[in-house]
């Protein structure tokens, strides 16, 4: 069976209230703007590349943030072919026997709700999720390694002309890490199933975990729990965007950055139970829900203050 490691990238609407998601009737979430996938032999070597941008037909214009990680222009997007021209050509290219490996669970997803929304008639080939396998042969089967994670465990250098979140280049990392895998023989175990995206409304987007405070209250904002924080919509763990939470009015908050979703606040605060005992109280929220402006400003003071306090150690 032929082995395809695939990666792709998306566009998201700017507000759920957009004219874009309206047209879709909240049957598209994430709209794909790139296919990326790399062909192995049985060997585990790469025999072949495919690369293809994608025309937005629902989320014309290209989400400021998903511009930032991907440097995808919008110039580059409307020139490019449509989903169904798209997915007709790389079929066609992946061939018949084969199997599509990813790194993680979300690619499938938004790549088998592109499929329905824009009514192709060729189902996707199987998909299996590397990063599970990974997992397993590190013994932490309850983890989910990053992709860059994994390449430092197998002491593979990114290369310079190849930038992370560029969906070809991570295929190709993703590959380079399959390749050093030992239990690859076991990946067809790890078939992956795909999830119904749909959009929540804000008290769904929003999680809320609550904490004993059994230390100092700064300790636990340096642990684990205070220092990575899993995204609202997607629960995925991220590390503070400025690197750590701002203290105001007996609160303690900070902004988050999920790659697929956006900026999101998170919120701290000391509470008291009936038992008596002192918690933490922490609150997740996407920031689409307050002011963009002052989001976006509060991020660039904290990471203007942080840069300062790096400036002064040294």
């Amino acid at each position: 069976m032929q082995a395809i490691v695939l990666d792709l990238e998306w566009n998201q609407p700017m507000t759920f209230r957009s004219g874009g998601y309206r047209q879709s009737g909240g049957q598209l979430i994430f709209e794909m703007i790139q296919i990326g996938a790399v062909k192995l032999n049985e060997d585990r070597q790469i025999v072949d590349t495919f690369n293809q941008l994608i025309q937005p037909t629902c989320y014309h214009k290209l989400n400021p943030h998903i511009q930032k990680i991907t440097h995808i222009t919008q110039e580059q997007l409307d020139t490019a072919p449509l989903f169904e021209e798209a997915y007709s050509a790389f079929i066609n290219w992946c061939g018949e026997n084969c199997v599509l490996l990813t790194w993680g669970c979300d690619d499938i997803s938004v790549f088998e709700q592109n499929v329905r929304y824009f009514d192709c008639a060729t189902p996707l080939p199987p998909i299996c999720d590397i990063q599970r396998l990974f997992s397993d042969e590190l013994e932490t089967p309850n983890e989910r390694k990053s992709l860059k994670h994994a390449m430092e465990v197998l002491n593979i250098e990114p290369s310079e002309d190849k930038e992370f979140h560029n969906a070809l280049n991570d295929a190709y990392y993703t590959a380079l890490v399959y390749g050093q895998m030992k239990s690859t023989d076991k990946v067809m175990q790890y078939r992956l199933k795909a999830k119904q995206l749909v959009h929540q409304d804000r008290r769904k987007r929003q999680t809320v975990s609550v904490h004993r405070i059994s230390r100092g209250v700064p300790t636990i904002l340096k642990s684990k729990y205070g220092a990575n924080v899993p995204c609202p919509v997607c629960n995925h763990l991220n590390p503070l965007a400025a690197g750590y939470y701002r203290y105001s009015a007996q609160r303690y908050t900070a902004l988050a950055a999920c790659e697929n979703h956006g900026l999101y606040y998170v919120k701290m605060n000391v509470i008291t139970h009936p038992d008596k005992k002192r918690y933490l109280e922490r609150m997740t929220v996407l920031t689409e829900e307050q002011s963009p402006a002052y989001v976006h400003t509060k991020l660039l003071q904290w990471q203007h203050k942080l840069e300062s306090q790096e400036k002064g150690g040294t």
